[in-house]
């Protein structure tokens, strides 16, 4: 007579837990990299779009001035002003932006009054550590990214 042994033993529980364990953490650090990602594309869209409302400002020659942007890894400040030294600080326009390492190259863009016109072409790159996303403005004023 065969003789069946009902349940499961420890050592069946214990390979579960580890197949569960390694399907977790790789599913963790795939939504980590996701996320790290998204973020990196939303604070271009964000950078590019305060840059296009910088310059809005300086077309329609609000305040009868020009306008910039001075943007660092942890914010975008739009300013009135031909430079940011010499800025009016209280019509500054401050957003903080999170995820991000670094910004380099063309970190500020001055807009002409009426024109709208940048100081001069260049490259924005926004890094978070591990991705670079480059915002371009060209001599006409057309951002991309």
């Amino acid at each position: 007579m065969i003789k069946f042994s009902k349940g499961v033993s420890f050592i069946e529980v214990l390979m579960v837990i580890a197949i569960i364990s390694i399907l977790a953490s790789a599913g963790v650090g795939g939504y980590l990299a996701f996320k790290k990602g998204t973020e990196i594309d939303l604070n271009s869209q964000q950078v590019a779009n305060l840059i296009r409302n910088s310059q809005g400002k300086a077309k329609a020659m609000k305040n009868d001035n020009a306008w910039g942007i001075d943007i660092s890894s942890s914010r975008a400040l739009i300013f009135k002003g031909t430079n940011f030294s010499s800025r009016d600080s209280a019509f500054d326009e401050i957003t903080n932006l999170k995820g991000l390492t670094g910004a380099s190259g063309k970190t500020q863009i001055i807009f002409d009054k009426l024109t709208g016109l940048p100081d001069s072409a260049g490259t924005l790159a926004l890094s978070n550590g591990e991705t670079t996303k480059n915002i371009q403005i060209n001599a006409e004023g057309l951002v991309s990214y």
